[in-house]
Parts: structure tokens; sequence; C-alpha cells
């Protein structure tokens, strides 16, 4: 095992951005890094860390090598004993196995399709041009708050989920504590409270559903019936919202946000945009290899493994840290260059294999219509503050970037 080379939770390596220096000595040096973790319950006292792509693949392709179930972020799946609404952390969509996690998908998957998308698709370009002509008026504004995070949460909680919007600021604060659940900005235990109010919630909106069904995925499952013609239970139900609920606006946001902190430092790339609007959808790809939203997803070993030459044993952690994969040179030509042609790009900010987002789909439609609508205006923006980022190595999102409209 390698001397110690990073610190992969030391969360203050990941306050200013992704630390991506640190990340490229690792994928030359030590691709398959044994990351010591002394706050760790385990008996190895570490998990291992992969910066390499092909590595990352390697595991996600693996599914029966490679479990989701007992945890996807360092922290492990709460125990079954602790019973509900920990069953909904545990047994949620992106935490079961296959053969499990396809049957399982297979009943939403149909909600993100692409006919599904595109029916939404008119509404979604009303929405972003709403919110940006409802932010750009000042000229001076937080583009994280009011555009990056507005936009996606009016669609996703709006439109998709059809939550009220009285119910929107609750919604954001849980996502922002599950991501960032050591940020010191909130009370020691609110990941448990957020928790029991994701639950309780949940079974509320299955209750108002039921009684009064509405265009919207959550009547879809809580009218969906077994082949013995009987509804979802509560437990099944909660575990859907909970996997839906806690990736369902965030990482979109995260990307919306970074791509244009990125546009910001590339500007002639965004005048290429602007004059080749054609680009866009080549630009949305790199935006998402560029910001990826999701820095990582953890397995657990089911078996001894070799990854890289380095040997895993059965029970241990492997942090799959995509943000690593998607400036792997072997496969990003000179990756720290931001170019909206940049093809192929065959980045994992949706991950790959079996546990491919569902929302993907929803979410590429998502960033290219705000896009279009800034390119169209031919917004031209300037970063006026610093930019404040969430306290995660999880997630890697903006949370305030001041911007002032540049005149053209």
């Amino acid at each position: 095992m390698e001397s110690e080379l990073f610190n992969f939770g030391d969360l203050d390596a990941f306050t200013e951005d992704v630390p991506h220096s640190a990340f490229a000595k690792l994928r030359r040096e030590a691709p398959v890094y044994w990351n010591r973790d002394p706050s760790s319950s385990s008996q190895d006292g570490g998990f291992w860390l992969l910066t390499k792509y092909g590595h990352i693949r390697q595991v996600e392709k693996t599914p029966a090598l490679f479990s989701s179930h007992y945890g996807l972020t360092l922290a492990d799946a709460p125990p079954e004993t602790w019973g509900p609404p920990w069953s909904m952390v545990r047994d949620g969509l992106t935490h079961l196995d296959p053969p499990a996690h396809a049957m399982h998908k297979h009943l939403v998957a149909p909600s993100f399709a692409p006919r599904a998308i595109a029916a939404l698709e008119g509404r979604i370009r009303s929405i972003a041009e709403e919110v940006i002509s409802r932010a750009v008026a000042p000229r001076h504004f937080d583009f994280a708050e009011e555009v990056a995070l507005r936009f996606p949460v009016r669609v996703v909680l709006g439109e998709v989920l059809g939550l009220p919007k009285e119910d929107f600021a609750k919604a954001i604060h849980w996502s922002d504590v599950i991501a960032a659940p050591n940020d010191p900005t909130f009370p020691k235990l609110e990941g448990v409270k957020v928790v029991q109010e994701i639950y309780a919630y949940a079974l509320s909106l299955l209750a108002a559903r039921r009684r009064e069904p509405k265009d919207d995925i959550v009547s879809i499952l809580a009218h969906m019936q077994t082949e013995s013609g009987e509804y979802m239970s509560k437990e099944m139900f909660a575990r859907y919202f909970w996997s839906i609920i806690t990736g369902a606006f965030d990482t979109t946001a995260s990307a919306i946000a970074g791509g244009v902190q990125a546009f910001c430092n590339f500007p002639d790339e965004y005048e290429r945009l602007v004059s080749q609007p054609a680009l866009l959808p080549t630009a949305v790809e790199e935006v998402l290899r560029w910001e990826t939203p999701t820095i990582y997803f953890r397995r657990t070993a089911m078996s001894d493994a070799v990854i890289g030459g380095q040997s895993i044993q059965r029970g241990q952690r492997v942090v799959m840290c995509y943000a690593s994969a998607n400036r792997d040179e072997e496969i990003f030509p000179s990756p720290d260059l931001f170019d909206v042609s940049r093809q192929p790009n065959d980045h994992l900010s949706f991950g790959h294999g079996p546990h491919f987002c569902l929302g993907a789909g929803l979410a590429r439609t998502e960033i290219r219509l705000l896009y279009e609508r800034m390119i169209e205006r031919k917004l031209r923006f300037r970063i006026t503050g610093a930019v404040r980022r969430a306290k995660s190595n999880f997630q890697n999102r903006i949370k305030q970037m001041q911007v002032t409209i540049e005149r053209s």
C-alpha cells in the first residue's frame, strides 16, 4: 500500500474547487490508491480510491463483484435493524444491485424516456425563459441561486414531481444536507432529521395522490399496481421517492453553474458557442465532463479482486472518482482545456453500466434549453466575487456565484 499522497476525506481540499492537480498526480503515481481513513469503523481503516477512467468502468460493469447495496458514499448504509425510515435510504433505487435494480428501474423508466421528455420540452423552454428574464433584470445577481438552482427546481420539483411551490425550499434544504452532511453550517444530526422529514413527506404525498391523482410521476407511482392488483407498499413508494428527490435537481444545478463559470474562464469558447449555436449539444457534454456534478460513488467488494495490479479484499470499500476519470489524459486529449466542440466525449458524469443515471436525458435537455436562451439573448456574464462551494467531496456544487451582465 502506498505512502500517503492525498486524503480524499479532507473536505478542506474541496473548498475552492475539485483538487484536479492532486488527482492528476494519483493517476500518474497511484491510480489505485489506498486512502487511510482513521475515522472508519471498518477493520482495514481505509478505502481504495480509483482515479483512472478504465478502472472505474471495470467496476461499474461488474455489479455482482462490486455492490452498491452497502453504501454509495463513504458512510455505510444503515442496518436493517433500524427499520423505517432508514430502509428508504438503504434500499433506494441507486442502492440496489441487479437483478432487483433493473426490475425497479424499469417501472419508472418510461417517465424519463425520450418521448416523455420531448412532451415536456415546451414547458421546460418556457420556464428557462421566465427564469432568465427574472434574473437578468437587475444586471447584478447570484447566478448559482437565481438561475442554476431555481431553473431545475421548477422543472423537476414542479413539473415532473408536481410538488407545490411552497415546498420547494424544504426540498432544496434536504438536498443540501444530503449532498454535504458534514458542512459546518448545518446543525448536528441535521441529516437524521432530514431523513425523517423526507420519509414523513413521502407518505403524506402518497396519501394525497391516491386521493387525488395529478399528471406527474408521483401519481404514476402512487397508482402503480402489482400483478395481483395491489398498490405498491408505503415502504416501496418511499424508496422511489427518496431516489428521485435526492438526485432530481441538485446535480443539474451544479452542471449549469459550473458551465457558466467555465464560460467566464474561457470566454473564447463561449463566443464560439454564440456564433455557432449548432455546437450546443457538444458544449453540454463538455460542461458535464468539466464540472462532473457527482465527484464520486462508492462500491463494496463482494469477493477478492484485482484492479490495476492491486489486490482488493472482500468487504473493502472502492471509491470511483468520476471527477478524476473525466480528466484522464489517456481518454481526453488536453483534459484541462474547456472545448465546446470536444468529440468524442464519453465522460462518466452519469456513471456507466447498469447504474447509468435514469435522469440523464432530462438533465441534458434542461441544460441545453437554458443555455439556448442565454445564447439567443447573447448574454455575457462576469463573475464579480468569490465563488462559494458546498463543503463536500461528494457533490461538486457551486452555492454562490455573483455575476454581472456585461454590455455588448
